[in-house]
Order: C-alpha cells, then structure tokens, then sequence
C-alpha cells in the first residue's frame, strides 16, 4: 500500500483501538499531551523517524503499521509481539529475574528506595523513566516493552560480563567510602595544624 493512500492519524487511532491503547496512555507512553496525542491523530502524514518511534511503543512494524488489515484485531498471537500492560510490573519481574540487589539498583538509578518503589505502582513509565531505567537494567527499550521480541533482552548476557559489572560497582562504592575518610582525614590534619599554629604563637608570646 502506498503512503499516500494513508491517511496515517486515523490509522494510528484505529490500531490504537484494536489494541485497546486508551489515547492519555498513548501520550503516556510518548511522553508528551493528551492534546498533542490527538494533534498526531488528525495529521494525514507523519515523518518516517516519528511514526517508527510510535510503532515501537505500541508493538508493531512500520510495515504491520502500512498493511494493517483491520479485520484482524492483534490479540499477541503467534507471530505477533505484545506490549507490556504495566511498565512498573514488568521493572519488578525484570529485577527478580535478573537478580538485582534493589539498593544498589536505587543508586544506579540515582534516587532513593522510595521512589524506586513508586516506579513499581506505575502503570506507564514517562520517557526519561523509560530511558533512566533500561540504561540502569542494560536492556534497550524495545526489550523492555516487547519481552517476546527476537531481540535478546540483554546488552550483554555473558556471566563474565556481568560478575565484572558488579566487581566495578563494588569498587566503585569501596573507592567513595575512602574518598570520604580521606577527605575526613585532610580536615582532621588542617585542624592539627591550625593548633599547631596557635600553640607556636603562645609560646613566642609568653618567650617575649
């Protein structure tokens, strides 16, 4: 079918409906407005790179997109890739499965237990979630969304691999907590010698 026979808003929506993709949750997923979700809905065109990027979030090629035969309603059937339901269920099977030790994966992740928590309740992650916790997994995005892609969920899977990613965390929080003694130790000896000091001009004071 060609593009120009397309009209690619409408298209997007009815996908979006056979896939029972609410619209706010489209935006959700794209991150950005309701608003600018139906913005995209009305447009008879898109450029290649945009709808690729929504294609991916919703679990389907750019040709499926093109060819879409809407007597068929995708129910994840064989052949056919589902989209995860709820960002923050799939993070926690994502962490059992692989292992993790959550505090550590709070400090790689940057934030506290707490929030890394509150990601586990939400249902769709906002991009820059999306990002921050695929680079702190190391899975691409794509696993992230689609488990039964072709695409190995790991960047790099071998054991080797992975027992040194975490001698370097290890070594890396060993080498902050001597930073900080070290650091601790230089204010102790700064104030040595301020002592030091005073009690040198005590005695010349009492000398004279």
């Amino acid at each position: 079918m060609q593009l120009g026979l397309i009209h690619m808003g409408q298209r997007l929506k009815q996908i979006l409906k056979q896939r029972k993709i609410k619209i706010v949750d489209f935006a959700r997923m794209a991150g950005f407005t309701n608003q600018i979700a139906h913005y995209h809905l009305r447009k008879s065109d898109m450029k290649r790179s945009t709808l690729e990027r929504f294609c991916t979030l919703i679990g389907i090629s750019s040709d499926e997109f093109y060819n879409w035969n809407n007597k068929v309603v995708p129910k994840a059937g064989k052949g056919q890739v589902p989209t995860i339901a709820h960002h923050g269920q799939r993070f926690t099977e994502l962490i059992e499965e692989k292992g993790l030790n959550k505090s550590k994966l709070a400090r790689r992740l940057d934030m506290s237990r707490r929030t890394m928590y509150n990601l586990f309740d939400k249902a769709v992650f906002d991009p820059l979630e999306l990002e921050t916790v695929t680079k702190a997994l190391e899975i691409t995005e794509t696993a992230f969304l689609h488990p039964n892609a072709v695409e190995d969920t790991r960047i790099a899977d071998s054991e080797e691999m992975l027992a040194l990613r975490e001698k370097y965390y290890k070594l890396l929080e060993e080498y902050n907590q001597l930073l900080k003694q070290h650091n601790a130790l230089k204010e102790t000896m700064d104030t040595f010698k301020k002592d030091i000091v005073q009690l040198r001009k005590q005695v010349r004071s009492k000398k004279v």
